[in-house]
């Protein structure tokens, strides 16, 4: 099988050269003695091509007039979105300094061999 993704990522990193990223994967949730919830997650380094969401992809996700900050993102895998009904996803990217939540999965090739990501810029919690 011919591999799509390093052809392409050979052949575009002069103008978009790939960053480093930690994927911080969902590993399920812990519930604390007062019952509250907490996430649990797994870390894991990877090398990403973060590029502006184009007109289709915004079309295709119908954000067109939402104000937040999104990013495509491209990735070697198969990472799932935010699935309530199928409890899949959570899944955050962190880069630029900041951690990007993965929204939705726009395209994947390979089947999981890499995925094209919506992601979307997460606010820090206010410090107290």
């Amino acid at each position: 099988m011919i591999n799509v993704f390093a052809i392409a990522n050979t052949a575009t990193n002069a103008v978009n050269p790939p960053i480093q990223a930690i994927l911080r994967v969902s590993d399920g949730e812990t519930v604390n003695p007062d019952f509250s919830v907490t996430p649990k997650t797994t870390d894991l380094l990877c090398t990403i091509k973060v590029q502006a969401l184009s007109t289709s992809d915004l079309q295709r996700i119908q954000n067109i007039t939402q104000q937040s900050d999104m990013r495509a993102v491209y990735i070697a895998g198969g990472i799932k979105g935010l699935n309530r009904a199928l409890q899949t996803g959570g899944d955050v990217l962190n880069f630029y300094g900041s951690d990007w939540l993965v929204t939705q999965v726009l395209e994947e090739w390979g089947y999981g061999r890499w995925s094209k990501l919506a992601v979307t810029r997460q606010t820090s919690p206010a410090q107290e």
